[in-house]
């Protein structure tokens, strides 16, 4: 037993003999009275039992030590034991220990309770070894072990530490667990070790350490600082912000104390974003991460840099979007969340494959993309600085692009370096200044400087065709648009196609590349390196080629018809022919011509023999013309035939008139001009 106890004990044994003595003399004897019922005994062994009391030690003029106690009891060995005790320490107290149910109570509202408690004065510190409870205010606390500074004016809770905000107002409960606690009242920070854990509002945030540093009017947080495998889920209290993860994680609040107002992420950082509707929204992972929020809790800015990597989910139909870059500057407004993201260096823009295209891979320097307020859905991305572009076979390259993602257009522009915006696939390739590409289904329109390559392969084979499958053809013009479905390429302003000796020049030229079919407009010029059928070019020799004029200039490939029409002019081995219209029929399997057909105002030069009418027909296999009108009109040097049928054969001196008593055949000639043979 201590000595203050024993003065204690001392004091009280003699205080109750004197009032007791006191008492009788005061009042004498008394009537007997009913006997009142006793009151309920503290403890059955106690021999003395006192309820209520307070004993004073005092050093000098001074209070030393002040303990109050609801009751006491003696036993009969001389112990006694106090009850529901408060101890008051005074300041020049060496040392105290208190046991049973000890309430540790300061100016401030601080009230702690401990089965037992330990008080040191040299080191200001009062320690509780085993459970512990505490309360100030709304803030309640539980652990094992418990240390209270009163220099520091801080509090630890040892181990297994759990502290508690109550709900009140608007302000909803809030729960702390970890392995240890600490409460720095002055400093006004809490601080959490040994992996932490704190629920509020449906958040949920944990990490191996955490300080939460509070207003310095209340017990809320003004601050929250995670350090360690830090991560917090839950979107309640952090607007836009669904979760969170990152080796440390700074968190910044309002006045109010729930509201985010900035987040630092650092260390493999990660957050999940959530639409004004509460779907999942963007992810974005970086080494480091920093964003500001509006009141609302949508993001108004956000910087982030090394290893960025921004997914953005399916979204109005269309697929998902991931962007890989070294940094990232993203803008938004209240109420509206993120509408602008800036990505730099090393740009990769993915787009997963849809019921309709392929996967899609973009990569360039510099990466702008705008989204829908509210919803965060894609809507353009524009690239800038060595663009390239691949969706399975199609490929585009440029200094810049813009992709219209709505209506899946994809535009390129701008040299890179020396070499023109270009587009390829498996059928052609184009370059221009310009050139639009809608996506799916597929369609290219370009524009300035175009030149086209159509690519040799299986996908241009149509049989035997005007242009051969198995040689690149060329093409170039001021525009061109092209349809994949239908296969056609429409080339206008001052068009020229060439393969190997083949061309064709022309205002506007159309390629069918499915069908294999071909058409000109505008001036007209061609060049077409026609053999003729049945009759073999032979061994090393090229065909003599045909140039040919007209207003328009048509190939079917279905009927191998190739057309000239509106002042049409051939020149070639076949003679010099003009007409309205002039066709060439080419053979079934090669091109070689199978005839030559002429309409209107024919005209044909062969030699030194002209001949004019209505109609020509040139069957190549024996070298014969044959022409009707009314009349024909056939000139040899000086001898002309007119009639109403013309027939006559290359390299020879034959000549059939088929007249009749309508019209006679006519003859004049004279000189040295041979008879010809009329048949």
């Amino acid at each position: 037993m201590s000595s203050w106890q024993r003065r204690a004990r001392a004091g009280f044994g003699l205080f109750a003999i004197v009032f007791a003595g006191a008492l009788y003399f005061a009042i004498g004897e008394r009537p007997p009275t009913v006997a009142a019922t006793p009151p309920p005994r503290l403890d059955p062994k106690a021999t003395v039992e006192t309820r209520g009391g307070n004993v004073v030690q005092l050093k000098g003029a001074q209070q030393d030590v002040r303990v109050e106690f609801a009751g006491q009891v003696t036993y009969e060995d001389g112990q006694s034991k106090l009850l529901d005790v408060k101890a008051y320490i005074g300041k020049d107290q060496s040392s105290i220990d208190v046991s049973g149910d000890v309430v540790l109570a300061t100016s401030d509202g601080l009230t702690a309770k401990a089965r037992e408690a330990h008080y040191i004065q040299a080191e200001g510190v009062v320690k509780a070894p085993g459970p512990v409870q505490f309360t100030r205010g709304r803030m309640t606390g539980t652990g094992v072990g418990f240390t209270y500074d009163k220099q520091r004016d801080t509090i630890w809770l040892l181990d297994r530490a759990v502290v508690t905000f109550a709900a009140e107002g608007d302000l909803q409960a809030m729960e702390i667990v970890s392995g240890s606690a600490g409460f720095a009242r002055a400093d006004r920070y809490m601080r959490f070790e040994r992996h932490v854990r704190l629920t509020r509002e449906g958040q949920i945030v944990e990490a191996d350490d955490a300080t939460v540093r509070l207003f310095p009017d209340r017990d809320e947080a003004d601050a929250i600082e995670l350090h360690g495998n830090s991560t917090i889920t839950g979107s309640t209290g952090v607007g836009s912000l669904r979760a969170m993860r990152g080796r440390d994680i700074n968190l910044d609040y309002g006045l109010d104390g729930r509201t985010l107002e900035r987040v630092a992420l650092a260390g493999q950082a990660g957050i999940q974003l959530s639409t004004s509707t509460g779907e999942a929204g963007q992810q974005l992972a970086a080494e480091w991460i920093d964003l500001t929020m509006g009141p609302d809790g949508a993001i108004t800015s956000l910087v982030s840099r090394d290893q960025v990597n921004a997914t953005l989910p399916a979204t109005g139909g269309g697929p998902a979007r991931a962007v890989t870059a070294a940094s990232l500057a993203a803008t938004g407004a209240p109420g509206q969340g993120l509408t602008g993201m800036h990505f730099a260096e090393g740009v990769t823009f993915a787009e997963a494959a849809g019921q309709s295209h392929a996967a899609r891979l973009a990569r360039a320097r510099t990466l702008d993309l705008v989204l829908a307020p509210g919803t965060g859905e894609l809507q353009d991305a524009r690239f800038q600085d060595k663009f390239t572009f691949e969706e399975g076979n199609l490929r585009a390259s440029s200094a810049s692009a813009a992709y219209q993602v709505t209506k899946g257009i994809l535009t390129v522009t701008g040299r890179d370096g020396t070499v023109s915006p270009q587009v390829s696939d498996a059928r052609m390739r184009v370059d221009a200044d310009t050139i639009e590409v809608t996506l799916a289904p597929r369609r290219l329109a370009a524009q300035g400087s175009v030149s086209s390559m159509l690519k040799p392969g299986p996908e241009r084979d149509t049989g035997a065709s005007l242009l051969s499958a198995t040689e690149a053809a060329f093409v170039t013009s001021g525009r061109l648009t092209y349809d994949e479905e239908s296969g056609r390429g429409v080339y206008t302003d001052q068009a020229r196609l060439w393969q190997g000796e083949t061309s064709v020049r022309a205002a506007t030229i159309t390629v069918d590349d499915k069908r294999g079919d071909l058409t000109a407009a505008g001036e007209v010029v061609s060049t077409l390196p026609l053999g003729h059928a049945n009759r073999p070019i032979p061994t090393n020799a090229k065909p003599t080629s045909s140039v040919g004029r007209g207003a328009t200039f048509t190939y079917d490939d279905a009927t191998r018809r190739a057309s000239y029409e509106k002042n049409a002019q051939l020149n070639g081995p076949e003679g010099n022919l003009s007409g309205d219209r002039i066709d060439i029929v080419l053979a079934a399997n090669e091109n070689a011509v199978d005839r030559l057909e002429a309409n209107g105002n024919v005209r044909v030069i062969v030699d030194k023999r002209e001949a004019t009418g209505t109609a020509l027909t040139y069957h190549p296999s024996d070298a014969r013309y044959v022409l009707v009108g009314a009349p024909v009109r056939f000139v040899e040097e000086c001898r002309e035939n007119t009639g109403k049928t013309l027939t006559f054969f290359r390299g020879s001196d034959r000549i059939v008139i088929d007249g009749n008593e309508e019209t006679r055949t006519q003859t004049r000639g004279g000189g040295k001009c041979p008879e010809p043979r009329i048949e």
